[in-house]
C-alpha cells in the first residue's frame, strides 16, 4: 500500500473520503503536483486490495477510465471482488457509447453504484 496523500479513515462519517485510483508513477512525474486535502487519497491501481479500502473507508472511489494495463471494468470487477459496494465513478472525455461500459460494469460488479463522469473533449491536454 503506498498511498500518495493520506486522509485518516472515515471511521466517524465526519467527512466524506474520497478514494482517486490511477497511475501513481505517471501523475507524480508531471509538472502539477496532486492536491493534499483532508479526505482526498490517491493510490496506485496496484495498490487497490482489501486493506487500502478498509484503511481509507471511502464513501466513493474515482479513477479515468483506463489506467495503465486496467480499464474502468477490471477496477469495477477489483472493487466488487473486495466487497466494496459504494460509489465508483469514471471520469473520461466524451465517450460515444457509455451504455456499452456501463452493462459491462454492471455485468462483473452488479452492487456497485457505478456513473460515468464525461468531461469535455481536450480539457486535460497538456
Amino acid at each position: 500500500m503506498k498511498p500518495f496523500a493520506p486522509s485518516p479513515a472515515n471511521g466517524n462519517g465526519a467527512d466524506p473520503v474520497t478514494l482517486i485510483v490511477g497511475d501513481m508513477e505517471r501523475w507524480s512525474t508531471r509538472d502539477r503536483e496532486l492536491p493534499v486535502l483532508p479526505g482526498l487519497s490517491f493510490v496506485d491501481v496496484s495498490d487497490l486490495t482489501a486493506e487500502l479500502l478498509a484503511h481509507h473507508n471511502p464513501d466513493i472511489v474515482m479513477s479515468p477510465l483506463v489506467v495503465r494495463d486496467a480499464d474502468a471494468v477490471e477496477i469495477a470487477r477489483v472493487l466488487g471482488k473486495l466487497g466494496f459496494s459504494g460509489r465508483y465513478r469514471v471520469v473520461a472525455d466524451d465517450i460515444p457509447n457509455s451504455d456499452v461500459i456501463q452493462g459491462e460494469v454492471s455485468a462483473v460488479a452488479p452492487y456497485l453504484d457505478f456513473a460515468i463522469i464525461s468531461l469535455p473533449v481536450g480539457l486535460f491536454e497538456d
